[in-house]
């Protein structure tokens, strides 16, 4: 594939990805709930592999997949089993099948936002060489993974109290979400980005590659997560009416739900989504 039609090509996806995020902010759309996820995972891993193939070569790209997908499912299937680190739940069977008690899809679905969160998060620290240092080593796993819960807290009320994609047995106060299950998040994702950085670092090689120098390889991510979203505020805008109860018997307005998902979205990612743009823009060794 040529460059310019890879770039086509992941153009494409985020106006795949801005589509999902319209439709999934419709009322209609809870029915397709399950359908969209998956629909929305593909895109993003689809993305990821092209984007990241390109800066970081197959073996690279291959190994830090396996390593997000070892571990976010270690954590959910101990978390399933034992309650930590996110609290007790359980997937029910709209992600489709399963491995153990951890649908197939839950994998992907973190990678895919990992390595949109992984890439920004070198915006933020102004690491555009992406060389992974005694200096970044720690750094941008801390900052990767504020980046990623911030999505989980936008997204996790409507998917699992409204939509039913998993349950949380005992409910929470987050609309339906224990406090524990953002912090179980940032130690599970921390843990994916610490071990990318260590292996990145020790196998003494650039990520560096010629498209690096470019300010559309790096507006692309952004793009894609930035498209995220725009489902939560959209469906801040349009919220449907009733009430929905969770699994310890707690009802809550969807109005006052959407609104309030809408609004931390609004100042988290989208936040970080100009943050990011403007620190690109702005950066004069970029074409």
């Amino acid at each position: 594939m040529t460059d310019k039609n890879r770039e086509m090509t992941l153009w494409l996806i985020v106006a795949l990805s801005v589509a999902i995020s319209v439709v999934g902010a419709m009322p209609f759309s809870v029915s397709l709930g399950g359908k969209l996820a998956i629909v929305g995972t593909l895109a993003r891993f689809i993305f990821a592999f092209i984007h990241g193939t390109q800066r970081m070569g197959l073996r690279k790209f291959t190994t830090i997949f396996a390593i997000a997908c070892v571990v976010s499912w270690c954590y959910e299937s101990l978390s399933i089993a034992t309650g930590f680190p996110f609290g007790h739940y359980v997937y029910t069977d709209e992600l489709g099948p399963k491995l153990g008690n951890v649908p197939l899809l839950i994998m992907p679905a973190y990678f895919g936002v990992c390595y949109l969160s992984w890439v920004i998060a070198h915006v933020l620290l102004d690491q555009f060489d992406r060389q992974i240092d005694s200096r970044s080593l720690y750094a941008i796993p801390i900052i990767a993974s504020f980046i990623m819960v911030m999505w989980d807290m936008s997204t996790d009320p409507s998917s699992a109290t409204v939509k039913h994609q998993w349950i949380w047995r005992d409910g929470g106060g987050y609309f339906g979400v224990p406090f524990s299950n953002f912090i179980g998040w940032y130690l599970c994702v921390y843990t994916i980005f610490q071990l990318w950085a260590i292996y990145l670092m020790r196998a003494k090689q650039s990520e560096h590659c010629s498209a690096d120098d470019y300010k559309s390889g790096w507006y692309l991510p952004i793009a894609v997560y930035g498209a995220i979203f725009l489902q939560f505020i959209g469906a801040a805008i349009w919220p449907p009416t009733g009430t929905v109860t969770d699994a310890s018997s707690q009802v809550w307005p969807l109005k006052a739900l959407y609104e309030t998902l809408g609004l931390v979205s609004l100042f988290t990612m989208l936040f970080v989504t100009c943050l990011a743009f403007f620190k690109v823009q702005k950066n004069d060794d970029l074409h």
